[in-house]
């Protein structure tokens, strides 16, 4: 492809932009005295554009003069064309945004937060597009670091302590380990009360950069406000404790300062009283002198007094007593007067509502004895009930002499004389059968060698039993539960021969359960000595006692069979 002298113009132009643009990058700041203002810099940028687009119009019109009918070079010259555009495009806005950052450098120099982050903002939106998942080249990764870490820099400034942090966390999104975007971010997390996050960004920053100094007065800080925080809340704890102490200490002192004074009125009070006696007691002892009678001692005085005091003050209590049983009596007696006074107003009301009815309903009569019945009630004659006889009901077994009782052909035990055709009946048992248990469940006993097993004491048997005959057929119906103490001895030992003992729970004894598989739970009381020499007491008292247990059960199943058989 040929390049025309307008091409290489282009080129040299984008090589210079490009340069330039390198070299801004280098530094967050500009030095104002060799920094060219920005109106002048678009001037110079808007040169080679129209030099650049004056180019590709005079090569295009040049190649068709030439040529018009060689495609391939014609291709070829549109080709460099196109590249020579997105070249330009992609040096532009690095220029650009090299340019709204001196701009915005200059601002913040001035004081003017407003402008320098809209600066840094227009700088970072001319490089959008050029650094899409992180794959932009290394002036475009660095320009658009140095715009940011600014922008969250102007942010801290304006108080925008959230913005600052999600600004510095996008310059982290470019690089990881970017020392001074950890930093921002970190004291904006720490003018949020974030801690924790602002020591976690400095310590990463540190480990990237550990001689930084900013970054270590930073994490002083941290630690001081951390520490300033804790104090303040040790105060608070303090203040709010020592009021409550204090106000209890107040109330303790305040009870105790009354009961004090309650307890010296007391003893003023008995000085008073005390002085007031003796008073009485010399005139008594006056009064005896001029009776020509002997003087008496305050002892037996005083002693005297508090006999007749006792006295009048028990008749006083029994003369309060019976005047408020005459007065609960006197009102008794009211509420009964108020009583019959409205039963016999509702007698009269009844007698008259009577006579009315009698008067003017019909269907009503009077029988010979004065009672007031219903016109269909049929009053038997002297004659009738002669005819009739006694129809009173009388017991079962019991006959009058004119009736003749047949003797039924079978008598069987457990049936009545109403239930001779022996359909259904049912008698309670539990009594006999809850006895007859405990008697068996006593005579339970197993030995092995010395070591002898039985029953100490029933001591829990609850449930019920009957029987029932239905249709001639006998069933026997119990349902218990019981509780046994036991005991192992050794009929060998001397002094203390029981060595164990405790407990066995029956929890099903019922008809329900076949014979012999009633469940047995041991529980120790006495546990066995280890290592016995005689017997294994635990197998011993699991199988062999355990069993006859069962056995007894099973004795009294049959007992209870033959009993109502």
């Amino acid at each position: 492809m040929e390049t025309t002298p307008m091409n290489k113009q282009v080129v040299a132009e984008g090589n210079d932009r490009s340069n330039t643009a390198a070299r801004s990058i280098s530094s967050d700041e500009v030095d104002p005295s060799t920094s060219e203002t920005t109106a002048t810099r678009e001037e110079e940028n808007d040169k080679p554009k129209e030099q650049s687009m004056d180019g590709i119009s005079t090569n295009g019109a040049s190649s068709t003069d030439d040529d018009l009918g060689n495609d391939e070079e014609s291709s070829e010259d549109s080709d460099s064309s196109v590249e020579d555009m997105a070249t330009e495009d992609c040096t532009d806005r690095l220029a650009k945004a090299v340019s709204h950052k001196e701009e915005g450098n200059t601002f913040f120099k001035s004081g003017d937060l407003e402008k320098a982050g809209r600066s840094y903002r227009r700088g970072a939106a001319a490089l959008k597009g050029l650094n899409e998942n992180n794959t932009g080249d290394d002036q475009v990764r660095s320009l658009l670091l140095s715009l940011q870490t600014n922008l969250s820099m102007v942010c801290l400034k304006q108080g925008k302590h959230a913005m600052s942090r999600d600004v510095a966390s996008k310059a982290l999104d470019v690089d990881a380990r970017n020392v001074k975007a950890l930093y921002r971010r970190a004291v904006a997390n720490r003018k949020m009360g974030d801690f924790d996050k602002a020591r976690t960004d400095l310590k990463n920053a540190l480990m990237w950069d550990p001689n930084n100094t900013a970054v270590k007065r930073e994490l002083v800080s941290i630690k001081k406000e951390v520490d300033a925080e804790k104090k303040r809340q040790r105060d608070a704890y303090k203040s709010v404790f020592s009021k409550s102490s204090s106000s209890l200490y107040d109330d303790k002192e305040e009870e105790k300062k009354q009961k004090e004074l309650k307890k010296k009125e007391k003893e003023k009070a008995e000085k008073e009283a005390l002085k007031k006696r003796k008073m009485r007691w010399e005139d008594e002892c006056v009064s005896r002198m001029s009776k020509s009678e002997p003087a008496i001692t305050y002892e037996d005085w005083d002693k005297a007094e508090k006999k007749k005091e006792k006295e009048s003050k028990e008749a006083a209590e029994k003369e309060k007593k019976k005047a408020k049983q005459a007065q609960e009596e006197r009102r008794r007696i009211e509420r009964l007067k108020q009583v019959e006074d409205k039963e016999d107003d509702a007698d009269d009301s009844d007698e008259e509502v009577l006579k009315q009815m009698n008067g003017s309903l019909r269907g009503y009569k009077k029988t010979s004895d004065g009672r007031t019945t219903s016109y269909f009630h049929n009053e038997l004659t002297n004659e009738a009930k002669a005819l009739i006889g006694d129809i009173a009901p009388k017991r079962l077994g019991e006959a009058s002499s004119d009736v003749k009782v047949v003797p039924a052909a079978s008598s069987r035990l457990g049936e009545s004389a109403w239930n001779q055709a022996g359909t259904w009946e049912e008698r309670d048992t539990t009594e006999w059968c809850t006895e007859t248990l405990k008697t068996r469940l006593k005579e339970s006993m197993a030995v092995s060698g010395p070591c002898i097993a039985l029953v100490k004491e029933v001591k829990d048997v609850n449930g019920e039993a009957s029987f029932a005959v239905a249709s001639g057929k006998k069933k026997y119906i119990f349902d218990y539960s019981t509780k046994l103490k036991f005991e192992v001895m050794n009929s060998e030992a001397e002094d203390d021969n029981i060595i164990a003992g405790g407990s066995i729970i029956l929890h099903d004894v019922s008809s329900t359960v076949e014979e012999g598989n009633y469940d047995v739970e041991i529980s120790w009381k006495k546990r066995p000595p280890s290592g016995d020499k005689y017997c294994d007491i635990i197998s011993f008292v699991q199988d062999d006692f355990a069993s006859a247990v069962r056995t007894s059960v099973d004795n009294f199943v049959r007992d209870f069979n033959g009993h109502y058989s």
